[in-house]
């Protein structure tokens, strides 16, 4: 039986954990199926397969490229070829990005009375540097008392530190990922906090654009949430898919699996998955492992 956990990062973007060690941490806790998923980045994914492969996991190729400026749209990827040179060129540029806005960050921190090192927060990152480093270094400096509080305080969109990132429209996201043969999944659809009439026109419009899932089942979608969203993604011949949104402890308080006891159809939503990653140009041998 599949059980499996799609949403997932490593220290290649703003996880604890490298891409092997989290591919030892699922497999122990009975992981089947996985995804890599780190934030504008694919470059964990040779570490990561070649673990899951002596671990008997199937690995999915997949990233999470982030979409919108102040209100935060994210677009997962899955099956792709991890050597797209287009999406490894658009990465490269996020990277760049996302480096100069952490520096931003800090220096607003600074100028607020809260000062943080940049060289503290690169330590931290162990790879790509993003917010959560930056409230960990916050942490550290006795600023807050934990990373939530970093980000409510100074670190959401609207707070003091914000800086906001270079906007890239969701179909550019969903083109990308589609021209590198892969399958584009819209990701936490409920942490968009708008209401379900909105919600449900945006999915429509970002569908004709090439959008082919949902992730219906995440630790933001309360029962009647992952309920209205199933619906959703039945109307409109979607893909259901689940993850968990694991970080790490230090990140977040969720574990690899949170909330996905709820996803009582994952083994037949998975295997629509697999089928769909499958039909794509060679799929079995870039999608998975």
């Amino acid at each position: 039986m599949i059980k499996a956990d799609l949403h997932m990062h490593s220290t290649a973007s703003d996880g604890v954990l490298a891409p092997d060690e989290l591919m030892c941490r699922a497999a122990s806790l009975g992981f089947t199926h996985v995804a890599l998923t780190d934030h504008d980045c694919v470059d964990g994914i040779p570490l990561a397969k070649r673990m899951a492969q002596e671990l008997g996991m199937t690995l999915i190729h997949g990233v999470e490229l982030s979409c919108g400026a102040q209100k935060e749209i994210h677009v997962l990827g899955y099956g792709f070829d991890p050597e797209d040179e287009a999406l490894r060129a658009f990465c490269r540029e996020r990277v760049r990005q996302r480096e100069a806005r952490t520096a931003a960050m800090v220096q607003r921190l600074c100028e607020l009375g809260k000062p943080v090192e940049m060289a503290r927060v690169r330590e931290l990152a162990r790879g790509v540097m993003g917010r959560p480093h930056i409230a960990r270094a916050m942490v550290e400096a006795g600023h807050v008392l934990s990373v939530n509080e970093a980000f409510d305080r100074y670190l959401k969109p609207g707070k003091p530190a914000y800086v906001p990132k270079e906007d890239v429209k969701v179909g550019e996201a969903v083109s990308l990922i589609r021209s590198a043969g892969g399958i584009a999944v819209l990701a936490h659809p409920m942490e968009l906090k708008m209401g379900e009439t909105m919600l449900e026109s945006l999915i429509g419009e970002w569908k004709s654009q090439g959008l082919a899932g949902v992730e219906v089942y995440h630790p933001s979608a309360q029962n009647n949430h992952a309920s209205f969203l199933k619906r959703l993604a039945q109307r409109e011949d979607l893909l259901i898919t689940g993850g968990s949104d694991f970080h790490g402890e230090e990140v977040r308080k969720t574990d690899i699996g949170e909330g996905l006891d709820r996803w009582q159809t994952m083994h037949s939503d998975m295997q629509r998955l697999l089928a769909r990653i499958a039909e794509n140009d060679e799929g079995e041998v870039n999608g998975c492992r």
